[in-house]
């Protein structure tokens, strides 16, 4: 995804999360799967005992109503802080 499109569509999606968000559960509609904004990434372990520790890979982000990406590791289950990778335009 370029960044430029990237940042067009997430404040808009993230808009919609928190209206959703506001409504009565009973009345909230979340976006399907295929719907929500997604961006490729790279996410390393940071937990020193972990036996991945210290090696990227990729992964698909989903955005979050506060534009902040979060992760967990596969192996260990600790959490990791994932990049956004996009292209430049």
């Amino acid at each position: 995804m370029k960044r430029s499109d990237y940042n067009k569509k997430a404040p808009i999606f993230r808009a919609r999360l928190v209206a959703e968000g506001k409504k009565p559960r009973d009345e909230q509609v979340w976006p399907e799967f295929e719907d929500w904004l997604q961006t490729p990434g790279i996410s390393t372990c940071t937990t020193p005992s972990c036996v991945v520790f210290g090696q990227p890979f990729p992964v698909t982000l989903n955005e979050n109503a506060d534009g902040v990406h979060r992760g967990v590791c596969g192996r260990c289950g600790q959490l990791t802080v994932p990049v956004p990778v996009l292209e430049e335009d």
